[in-house]
């Protein structure tokens, strides 16, 4: 998977120190110039319905990319020191010149008889995201204060400072000599560069820096330990954000810098590295919680399935779970199971030359029935459950769909999509819920969506006894796409058994009717005639008698009338039923999916499923994925 390459961001690594008797000084910078070039990857496909994945994030030309170098290198060691100069101590900076940018964060030493306060600076491109300064200014205070601890622990900051001073004083006694000045004239540039590898030769807070600048080119992360004794490990997150991310740069570093309020128990954790090569990275003080939690994770553990299983408290598990995201050692996403419903994600790159390509291959050489990453894609075309798959390919274990389903997750090729549901009852024209219900649906899908071997259908099955019913506000049909309040459905794939007719639109408030080319009565696509007559008598009313205190109950917000319509409905239906129904209604509308109302009620999939199909009737749901921005990380 490509990742945002933010390496291009840091120009250089600084180090100023302001002593009690003289002004603000750079004591100590390194920089790199990168001469490697690396070239966008071709686009080698394209049809009218593909998504060009850009190779390259705010790819600037090699002028352009060059230009904020040269412009730093056109300041002398005096600039530099006045723009770090601190205006007030324990406070980030950033002061922006042109097309440079320098951040850090200035800390004062209290008590010191020689040293004031010092700062180590990053400097960055100008056109780098507020996100990204935030990271090297965080990164520098971290820094900053490891150092402030040594300081005052053993004196750490003055050795290095009477270290640095002395080969800068040397270099100036040595150009100030007539006879040095003749002889290097003309090679100024490569004298300063031998005096920085003088500077990491003879100090190790010189080199600690330097490896600090080499760790962040290479991969976004340091781990150093400062003065042999004191461990510092900080991380750019943007680097763990995939190049195809929806989300923006900056929303998607608030949510990983946040990421614990965005968890639910429901969530699984899936590393996208080796566990055993994580072990092995973490560093020996790691706690052993982590350790535990990395030991136990299975692709198919929810986060609270996870606490029963290790022993840790849940807020625990989110913590965890959050520095794993963090350091992009892991997502999130939904425990895999047989009822999980996946289909090839819209940003997904598919070209047969892309990287992933080629990585699948050596993945799955010999332990998949499909060769590329193609025809294994080709399986999620439509939106059926995980168990359909391993049913329709028999002669493929289970272990091996299951380990293509983690690959493909892992490199976010697959999206999960969930079931929301709607309460909609006849003729209900609330234009709130109506706008409510178009806003959050999906588009129609490219093809048909199968049904379930136990589910029900999306609109109701409706029997020959029941008499149907909508208004022209509800349902529009134009050639073979019937919308209801919005909900397209394509009747010219539909899964239902007889083929449909409607009947003309008198006018805006008149009754469209659908019927069956069989001849059958008219069907009312949600509630049965009853509930639209008017005349109600025997046990039907005292049912809605019955029910209309335990409805205003559930449903407070709803006008008396809507109450009403609602007995209407039940009116046939178990006690039990009813109450279990009424139990879970106000999550049925459209923002709740079959997880979270399971775990919000403290129930199985199976019983929401339960319930919701004994009111198929008055109930409709949509299929679309979560859109909680954490999964889309």
């Amino acid at each position: 998977m490509d990742y945002v390459e933010f390496e291009k961001d840091l120009i250089a690594v600084l180090l100023v120190v302001q002593s009690v008797h003289d002004k603000n000084r750079l004591l100590y910078k390194y920089e790199q110039i990168n001469t490697d070039k690396r070239e966008p990857e071709p686009v080698s496909f394209h049809t009218y319905y593909s998504i060009v994945i850009a190779k390259d994030f705010d790819p600037p030309s090699s002028k352009d990319e060059d230009a904020p170098r040269k412009t730093f290198r056109n300041f002398d060691d005096t600039t530099l020191s006045i723009l770090t100069s601190p205006n007030s101590y324990g406070t980030h900076v950033e002061v922006q010149v042109d097309d440079v940018v320098f951040v850090g964060h200035t800390l004062s030493l209290e008590n010191n008889t020689n040293l004031k306060s010092f700062a180590v600076f990053f400097v960055l491109r100008a056109i780098a995201k507020p996100s990204v300064i935030l990271s090297y200014q965080e990164m520098s205070k971290r820094i900053g204060t490891a150092i402030r601890c040594e300081e005052q622990r053993a004196n750490y900051l003055n050795e290095e400072y009477a270290k640095l001073l002395a080969v800068l004083q040397q270099y100036d006694i040595d150009a100030a000599d007539p006879l040095n000045r003749k002889n290097e004239e003309g090679k100024a540039k490569e004298t300063i560069e031998k005096l920085y590898v003088t500077m990491v030769q003879q100090s190790p807070l010189a080199a600690t820096l330097k490896q600090i600048y080499t760790d962040l080119q290479a991969s976004g992360e340091i781990n150093i330990i400062i003065n042999n004794w004191l461990n510092v490990s900080c991380c750019l997150p943007h680097r763990s954000i995939a190049l195809n991310c929806p989300l923006a740069i900056d929303f998607a570093f608030k949510v990983l810098s946040n990421s614990e309020q965005y968890l639910k128990p429901y969530y699984g954790l899936l590393l996208v590295i080796d566990p055993s090569a994580l072990l092995n990275s973490l560093p020996a003080d790691a706690s052993s919680t982590l350790t535990t939690l990395v030991r136990h994770l299975r692709s198919s553990y929810s986060m609270s399935r996870l606490s029963i299983e290790t022993g840790v408290p849940l807020s625990q598990i989110y913590s965890l779970a959050s520095h794993l995201l963090y350091w992009g050692r892991a997502k999130i996403m939904y425990p895999i199971n047989d009822e999980n419903i996946y289909i090839i994600s819209p940003d997904a790159d598919i070209s047969k030359q892309g990287s992933l390509s080629k990585l699948y291959r050596e993945t799955f050489q010999n332990t998949s029935n499909y060769p590329t990453l193609q025809e294994a894609l080709a399986e999620y075309s439509d939106a059926v459950t995980f168990y359909d798959h391993l049913v329709r390919n028999d002669n493929e274990s289970e272990l091996g769909r299951f380990q293509c389903v983690e690959w493909l997750l892992r490199h976010r090729l697959l999206t999960q999509l969930h079931y929301y549901y709607y309460l909609l009852l006849p003729n209900d024209d609330r234009n709130d819920f109506t706008n409510e219900y178009k806003l959050t649906r999906l588009p129609r899908t490219r093809t048909p969506l199968r049904r379930n071997q136990h589910s029900s259908d999306a609109f109701g099955v409706a029997s020959k006894s029941e008499r149907f019913s909508l208004t022209s506000e509800n349902i529009d049909i134009r050639e073979n796409i019937l919308s209801i309040n919005g909900f397209e459905y394509n009747m010219a794939s539909s899964p239902m058994t007889n083929p449909l007719s409607y009947s003309s639109i008198h006018n805006s408030r008149s009754t469209d009717t659908l019927k069956t080319m069989t001849g059958t009565s008219h069907d009312d696509v949600f509630v049965p005639g009853s509930v639209n007559s008017s005349v109600v008598t025997g046990r039907g009313s005292r049912q809605i008698l019955h029910y209309l205190p335990h409805i205003t109950q559930a449903l407070p917000n709803e006008s008396t009338e809507y109450h009403r319509r609602l007995g209407f409905a039940i009116k046939d239906a178990k006690e039990q039923q009813v109450t279990d129904f009424l139990r879970i209604i106000k999550y049925l509308d459209g923002t709740y999916h079959l997880e979270e109302i399971a775990s919000l009620e403290n129930m199985t999939r199976l019983q929401v499923s339960t319930i919701i199909e004994k009111f198929q009737t008055i109930v409709i749901r949509a299929l679309h994925c979560d859109p909680n921005p954490i999964l889309q990380i």
